[in-house]
């Protein structure tokens, strides 16, 4: 027989109870259609904590001194910093950066007192870096006029019981020399991130007021940046080129590991996910394929009698396998497609979720990509094939006198 007319033939069998054949490729599709829309969900979830984490405040790399994210010793200034703020100013990659200074402190109020991160921020520069002026939900930003102004989270201005326009007292330890130094701020600003990280234990001064304050005469301990293309956070140029003169330039991937570590988990999860999936569905197209073995076996008995091969008899039935795998794909990729777009439209809310160490702040869209409809297709195609073999070779090993016996 040739191949064409086998396939003709595959066809017209699964036809022949039409029900079973679109139930048991609904099933099958489903089945895909639910890995394609979860694995969107995971895209979309790692693109949107990623996307979080580095938006809200980090940027897509940090330069420092080397050991200063392990110990944030004040003393740990970056070295050659005019030079290093004219490279990155000349550096075609680079879409902005900001300067920062970075203390531990002890704030101050009329009713309690706590322990923050102080951080000196350039007022024009940080806004294009970070959200923490859009998170503003009380007063204002800091702005060049303002004088000795402080802005501090929701959480911390509930814990230290104040609101906007009192003043607290800001005390810090200078700057190689350690000793304490004090300054008394107006509160220009409150905001709410939905972070508890940032709204508990984060404030921001003015750069030149903070540098003053400790005495640091204009040495930074930190640059944000972003690049132009999200992509270059994922290469080494920008840590070879500017890990250097003791200092240490890291992108996000390596600032947030953990989020990489759970990127990577998702991935594993999928991958073990999609094996039991394809392995319970192939495993009802076998039953499918037996049924429908055993209800035509006279029919083999004929085709055996007439002088059809056995490796012809077993293509036949893995075809019909195939055919059943390819009904299931284009169903199953319809669904999945649809399932991805309609939850797209609004996504789901995730907003105030920590996971990984970092903040949902938008909703949750997930994300269609070609390998999607490609790989996963191809994986359940293979093993629909695979799992099509044990009832073809059982087909193939009819002989026609058995089959014909069965039959009556």
């Amino acid at each position: 027989m040739k191949l064409s007319f086998l396939f003709k033939l595959a066809w017209r069998n699964n036809l022949r109870n039409k029900r079973r054949t679109f139930l048991v490729s609904l099933m099958v599709g489903l089945g895909l259609a639910a890995l394609i829309f979860v694995d969107g969900m995971s895209i979309g979830m790692a693109d949107n904590i990623v996307k979080a984490a580095t938006s809200t405040f980090l940027g897509h790399a940090q330069i420092h001194r080397q050991e200063f994210r392990n110990s944030n010793d004040i003393d740990l200034a970056i070295n050659e910093r005019d030079r290093l703020l004219k490279q990155l100013a000349e550096d075609d990659k680079v879409a902005d950066f900001t300067s920062r200074a970075v203390s531990f402190s002890m704030l101050a109020s009329a009713s309690n007192s706590d322990s923050v991160m102080l951080y000196g921020i350039d007022c024009e520069r940080e806004k294009r870096i970070s959200k923490i002026d859009d998170f503003i939900n009380k007063g204002e930003f800091l702005k060049e006029g303002g004088q000795n102004e402080i802005i501090i989270g929701s959480q911390l201005a509930e814990n230290l019981e104040v609101d906007i326009d009192e003043h607290i007292i800001v005390t810090v330890a200078q700057y190689k020399t350690g000793e304490l130094a004090q300054g008394m701020y107006r509160i220009a600003g409150i905001f709410h991130s939905n972070s508890k990280v940032l709204d508990k234990s984060l404030a921001f001064i003015k750069l030149d007021e903070i540098q003053k304050l400790l005495a640091m005469n204009g040495e930074i301990h930190e640059i944000a940046l972003n690049f132009k293309d999200f992509v270059e956070a994922e290469n080494d140029f920008f840590s070879n080129k500017y890990s250097n003169k003791f200092n240490e330039a890291l992108a996000w991937p390596e600032l947030l590991p953990e989020v990489m570590a759970a990127s990577k988990m998702s991935a594993v999860g999928i991958l073990i996910t999609a094996t039991i999936l394809f392995m319970i569905v192939s495993l009802g197209i076998m039953n499918t394929l037996f049924m429908a073995i055993f209800e035509r076996v006279f029919e083999f008995g004929i085709l055996r009698s007439i002088g059809t091969r056995p490796f012809q008899m077993g293509l036949m039935i893995v075809l019909e396998a195939v055919m059943i795998a390819l009904t299931s794909i284009v169903l199953g990729s319809i669904i999945g497609f649809a399932a991805i777009h309609i939850v797209g439209i609004n996504g789901l809310d995730y907003s105030g979720i920590e996971f990984a160490g970092a903040t949902f702040l938008e909703p949750v869209i997930p994300v269609s990509r070609l390998f999607q409809y490609i790989v996963y297709p191809s994986a359940l195609m293979i093993f629909t094939i695979l799992i099509s073999l044990y009832p073809a070779f059982y087909a193939s090993k009819i002989t026609p006198v058995k089959a014909m016996r069965k039959s009556l």
